[in-house]
């Protein structure tokens, strides 16, 4: 094994500490597995639902804070003729029901 020298010790440190401040954000694609509809807007007043159909994609934006507890940060739908696939949708939902949502009617690839 290599022993570092003090200054390696405190370089390779700093660099650790630079990483932690970037936490990583990772993007999952979803397929849906049945009909349903979910509900988009920032706000219960304004929110939308959209229908979703088998085979249609979601792609989820997470954000990393805690390893076992990501933050939804956005989410985009793909293959959907009444919906900008570039626009980024927000929920208000929180994170967990979110999650919960994901595992009952969607599929991730």
């Amino acid at each position: 094994m290599e022993k570092l020298t003090f200054k390696q010790y405190l370089s390779s440190k700093e660099k650790l500490r630079e990483a932690i401040k970037q936490t990583p954000v990772h993007k999952a694609e979803h397929i849906m597995r049945k009909y349903c509809k979910l509900p988009v807007g920032e706000s219960k007043d304004k929110k939308e639902y959209i229908s979703l159909k088998p085979k249609q994609k979601l792609i989820v934006e997470w954000h990393y804070e805690d390893l076992y507890n990501p933050s939804l940060v956005s989410f985009t739908f793909e293959g959907i003729d009444d919906v900008d696939s570039e626009k980024k949708h927000f929920s208000f939902w929180s994170d967990e029901r979110f999650k919960n949502w994901l595992f009952r009617n969607t599929r991730e690839l």
